[in-house]
């Protein structure tokens, strides 16, 4: 669901915005804190602390804000769960180190947070080339993804080359315009 349809769906009723946010957005709110509060939370600390971000995010959504969802709830995450990592290690009594070359780190060196972002953008993004229909989703699906070359698709689905090389040039123009309407670029 894009950011739009959201803010649409919360005007109309938001019990259903709020149910759709979360279910959207709780993958991500857990990444962001589970990134913060690994060292020092148990897991229903994390939990605690995802609640409250959301509970922030639906008292305070409902106000008009503009600009990117996705940027807000990023941002009350990461301060939320700041804030619970002092309270938690204050109240432990030991100090452990929110920077990474600091802390133990988990068994992989992924970025679970930036991954899950990539992965977000990754969904829009192919979502984004579907809905330029066909031919010009595979055209560019085939240049860019396959790196394939206009005679290769030219090939593929019987145009000339330079057929193919012109309908890429509009069908990239009208995706960088559906992705600077989804604040994606």
């Amino acid at each position: 669901m894009t950011e739009q349809e959201l803010r649409s769906l919360l005007k109309q009723s938001k019990k259903d915005g709020h149910r759709a946010i979360f279910s959207q957005y709780s993958n991500y709110v857990y990444a962001v804190v589970y990134s913060k509060l690994r060292n020092c939370a148990s897991r229903e600390d994390i939990e605690d602390t995802v609640s409250d971000i959301f509970a922030e995010i639906f008292q305070h959504l409902d106000s008009g804000r503009e600009g990117s969802l996705q940027g807000y709830i990023g941002t009350v995450a990461k301060r939320t769960a700041v804030k619970a990592y002092y309270r938690l290690t204050e109240k432990s009594g030991r100090i452990f180190s929110l920077d990474r070359e600091d802390a133990p780190e988990l068994p992989s060196s992924e970025n679970i947070e930036q991954e899950y972002e990539n992965k977000l953008v990754s969904r829009k993004l192919l979502e984004k080339i579907t809905e330029l229909g066909e031919p010009d989703s595979t055209i560019v699906m085939q240049k860019y993804f396959c790196r394939r070359s206009s005679g290769q698709i030219a090939g593929m689905l019987s145009l000339s080359p330079s057929a193919v090389r012109k309908r890429c040039e509009r069908a990239v123009k009208r995706l960088k315009k559906m992705l600077s309407e989804e604040d994606l670029l």
